[in-house]
């Protein structure tokens, strides 16, 4: 298996057209048709704010590739369990895959950073652990919907989730083409989404904890 430093190293720039489909409308719950609402959630605690997510995207948006390729490489060193976990879970998985999930889990991170100030602690083996029981107990009270109810019950899922904004943001990219125009299989769009999800459920133990009312 690959180094997890070759394979951040060797990153191509998919960075760019992702940052470009990461608009404020997105994030803050637009009317879609195939994208769950956030608008009607009265009041919830959230770790990371709509704000944080954008800001992140906003920044990332402006690197350049040795820009990306030295911050994949900080994003290693500051949290090594996360990155061994992304590409042990998608090193069989192809490149595509692990690349997006490289990013997606980067941006987590870069997201967490925003909302607190840079003071992100690295993340212990055993915290990913929990984080991806949480996650499989998640995907399972979603697998027991009936098809015809899938749509809601993740729009219920998004909204009752501590992680709105994030989850949001990682649907919408999930729903989007790759940068070379094609798209990745169902299957490959769930992978990707599990380590996602995990990565978020590993991180959350760096909140302060708020509310915020979504108008």
């Amino acid at each position: 298996m690959e180094k997890v430093g070759d394979i951040l190293a060797d990153l191509r720039p998919i960075h760019a057209p992702m940052i470009a489909r990461c608009r404020s409308d997105l994030l803050l719950g637009a009317a879609s048709s195939d994208r769950p609402l956030l608008k009607d959630v009265p009041q919830l605690v959230f770790m990371i704010s709509s704000e944080s997510v954008e800001k992140a995207c906003s920044e990332v948006g402006e690197y350049s590739d040795e820009m990306m390729v030295g911050e994949f490489d900080r994003f290693f060193r500051a949290q090594p369990a996360i990155c061994d976990f992304v590409v042990e879970s998608t090193h069989e998985s192809g490149q595509k895959v692990q690349e997006l999930s490289l990013f997606l889990s980067y941006m987590i991170f870069k997201a967490v950073e925003m909302d607190t100030a840079g003071s992100v602690t690295k993340v212990s083996p055993e915290t990913i652990e929990a984080g991806y029981r949480e996650t499989e107990s998640w995907m399972e009270r979603l697998s027991q919907a009936d098809a015809t109810e899938l749509h809601a019950s993740i729009a219920a899922s998004l909204q009752h989730d501590t992680e709105p904004y994030l989850l949001q943001y990682l649907i919408s990219e999930l729903n989007e083409p790759m940068d070379d125009g094609t798209e990745l299989k169902e299957e490959e769009k769930g992978e990707v989404f599990f380590v996602a999800k995990t990565v978020i459920e590993s991180l959350k133990s760096q909140s302060k904890g708020r509310i915020i009312e979504v108008d």
